[in-house]
């Protein structure tokens, strides 16, 4: 039974947009085996994002990942609150009890909902010798770990996710066959018609 007023772990799962110190957006996804993957790609790993692991204590979701930053969500009078604490700074450490920033937490739902997160893609264009990491967030905002030009816009229509990237390349996400998930590439110049330069199967990234 969560605390009274809490959260409970069905409350708790699911994918969460969140707020840091500068007010850009990046999602949590929170998943039922106590394991989280979020979309922040100001660290070092970038698009590959941070991972982490969450519970329910007194009544708030935890979530504490490897970089050793923490949030915490609880039920506020408008819907959820977020507060986040830098390594070794979180409650009862002894040496701050003040969260570093504050702000909502809103559960995703829409269409949008099952591309959220982070995506490996193997071979990442017209060959299998490297693998592509890209993070989709909520706001339509994409990054990838290839080339300079890493970011991108991506949208849905008729359950395809098509991402366009700053440096002319284009993709697509879309499921197929129940669970799979497939992903397709065009070059710069190439039309939305013309056949991919590379398809594939794609794996989201959830733990």
């Amino acid at each position: 039974m969560p605390a009274p007023g809490g959260m409970s772990r069905e409350e708790a799962v699911g994918t969460w947009s969140l707020t840091d110190r500068d007010n850009e957006l990046f999602n949590v996804i929170v998943a039922p085996d106590g394991s989280a993957v979020d979309t922040y790609w100001k660290g070092p790993g970038g698009a590959k994002g941070e991972r982490g692991r969450w519970e329910l204590v007194n009544g708030c979701l935890d979530i504490r990942y490897g970089s050793g930053w923490r949030d915490l969500i609880s039920r506020s009078a408008l819907g959820h609150r977020k507060v986040s604490y830098p390594p070794r700074l979180a409650p009862g450490s002894g040496s701050q009890d003040q969260p570093l920033d504050e702000g909502n937490a809103v559960k995703v739902t829409g269409d949008r909902l099952p591309f959220v997160g982070i995506w490996t893609v193997p071979g990442g264009g017209e060959t299998t010798q490297y693998e592509v990491t890209m993070a989709l967030r909520s706001d339509g905002m994409a990054m990838k770990t290839c080339e300079a030009y890493d970011f991108g816009l991506w949208r849905v229509d008729n359950g395809v996710a098509t991402i366009v990237w700053v440096d002319g390349w284009r993709s697509s996400l879309e499921r197929a066959d129940g669970e799979e998930w497939f992903y397709r590439v065009w070059r710069p110049g190439m039309a939305p018609t013309d056949l991919p330069a590379a398809s594939g199967k794609v794996r989201k990234v959830t733990r």
